[in-house]
């Protein structure tokens, strides 16, 4: 007699008018077959309904976290497709998968769409997941931000490819939507809002096939798609509000799978100045040196102050030393500052590459040296599980082993934020990547700037200003400038070193240097 196998399966449908592949009764005759075809029988089902995989995390739809407890009397989960499991790349493996294969590990996850043991780390599987999320945020993003355009005309579209793309044969394949792209990101990349840059497609009367009215939202979209800089992003964190997503916990998993509209610099420039935002506030200001001029007496960084007359049109705005007490006209500091900042842009381009190239390596040779040392903690941490896991069981060794699985969680975690800077780093770090970076900026007129584009420029070229006041002539200046422009990635590469050293048994030293 033969023995079957005991299977749960798994459906979800996100609401009661949805038809095509994911009906229910598609999806229970398809998981019937399939498990048919490999000897299972069906135990029991789980089924989510009106569940929105892109709203919902997996651990917080009901159904498919009771597939945890579940597999203790199964052999195998079927379900139809990636779609059905998640819409947020990611949350599925971390918090169903992972989990069921640690208790059990003999539990199989079966897909009616791919032969075989269903496999998350396969690079197809995980392809599928990106778009699907990506599906379902241009869906999100639809429903906000296209009425104007489209539902006006009782028009529902259906997803479709990002702007500046086609997707032909299941690959992205840039159109002549895509200047249109390359303009956004390079106003972007100057500190313009997202509202200034609809405003400005707008006024110049800028549309797709999609879009005829530009948002706010839909800037921000297009600002965040890492698939402009031919990546697709995998472990991405997911946000309700895009506007406030975080891009910490997410690492790159294929590249070069697509034409970039965008390159990877470009994109690390963008991003950086989304960072000035949120550190510095709004950057349209007309002091646009702000938090980089310090006190040469104390020290203290110069407040800057508007005290022009309320009454009249003259202009008298200052920076002050809140120690000192002294003050300083600010366009007298503007004017002397930018004729330096005029005279350092003319310098040797190559100079400016080699000193960064410079400072590149030497940060990716701390972060290499921190990665061997962090990969010897976590095999120390496996070995010492290991040999914990062979003692006879009790409730102090098992609280033991759950603050070394605790210990090994923090130690990955910062394992990875270290990969993703060692990639960074290794990207912006040949000739190529260094040039377009300067010479992006180096092809601006300085004397014909905005508010918006002198400040982005000074906070990525500028380290601090020393300011002295003086009896005669005002003041002196001493400009401190940045040997490299990858000024987010500096602070975050030192943040991450000093995050691991404090957790590192040891801090060897040769690291610390």
């Amino acid at each position: 007699m033969v023995v079957k196998l005991k299977g749960v399966g798994y459906l979800r449908i996100s609401d009661n008018k949805q038809t095509d592949n994911h009906s229910e009764e598609i999806q229970k005759r398809m998981i019937r077959e399939r498990a048919r075809q490999e000897g299972i029988e069906i135990i029991k089902w789980r089924f989510d309904e009106a569940e929105s995989a892109y709203r919902k995390r997996a651990a917080k739809r009901e159904n498919l976290r009771e597939l945890i407890n579940d597999a203790n009397e199964a052999d195998a989960i079927i379900f139809y497709d990636e779609s059905r499991l998640t819409r947020r790349i990611s949350d599925f493996y971390e918090e169903i998968y992972c989990p069921i294969k640690e208790r059990y590990p003999h539990v199989k996850f079966i897909s009616t769409q791919s032969p075989g043991e269903w496999d998350p780390n396969d690079p197809i599987v995980q392809a599928k997941f990106v778009f699907a999320a990506e599906e379902s945020h241009i869906k999100s993003i639809r429903a906000i931000d296209a009425q104007s355009s489209l539902l006006e005309n009782k028009v529902r579209p259906g997803a479709r490819s990002p702007i500046g793309y086609d997707l032909i044969g299941g690959v992205l394949i840039a159109n002549d939507e895509a200047p249109i792209v390359v303009t956004i990101f390079d106003l972007a990349s100057w500190g313009n809002s997202n509202d200034k840059i609809a405003e400005f497609l707008n006024a110049n009367h800028v549309t797709t096939k999609y879009i005829s009215k530009w948002h706010s939202s839909t800037i921000d979209y297009i600002l965040h798609n890492y698939a402009y800089a031919d990546e697709l992003r995998w472990n991405v964190k997911h946000s309700n509000s895009f506007m406030n997503a975080s891009d910490t916990g997410d690492f790159g998993l294929f590249d070069s799978v697509h034409e970039a509209i965008i390159s990877p610099v470009m994109f690390a420039i963008v991003n950086q100045v989304k960072d000035y935002k949120k550190k510095y506030g709004k950057l349209d200001t007309p002091f646009f040196l702000r938090n980089l001029l310090h006190c040469g007496n104390c020290n203290s960084i110069l407040v800057a102050k508007d005290n022009s007359p309320k009454t009249k049109s003259k202009q008298y705005q200052v920076y002050r030393c809140p120690t000192c007490k002294e003050t300083i006209r600010a366009d007298e500091v503007h004017d002397e500052v930018l004729a330096d900042l005029a005279k350092k842009w003319t310098s040797n381009l190559n100079e400016m590459i080699n000193e960064s190239k410079k400072i590149l390596s030497k940060w990716l040779k701390t972060l290499q040296a921190l990665k061997k040392s962090v990969d010897q903690t976590e095999d120390r941490i496996l070995l010492n599980e290991r040999l914990l896991n062979q003692q006879d069981n009790s409730e102090d060794l098992s609280n033991t082993i759950n603050r070394i699985k605790q210990s090994l969680e923090v130690i990955r975690k910062e394992k990875l934020k270290l990969i993703q800077a060692i990639e960074k780093v290794n990207l912006l770090n040949d000739d190529k990547a260094l040039y377009e970076v300067y010479s992006h900026f180096k092809h601006a007129d300085i004397t014909s700037l905005f508010n918006t584009e002198l400040r982005t420029l000074c906070l990525t070229f500028i380290d601090r200003i020393k300011l002295t006041p003086k009896e005669v002539n005002g003041f002196s200046l001493s400009i401190i400038y940045r040997l490299n422009p990858f000024v987010e990635l500096e602070y975050s590469t030192g943040q991450i070193t000093e995050q691991l050293l404090n957790q590192l048994p040891g801090k060897p030293n040769e690291i610390k240097k």
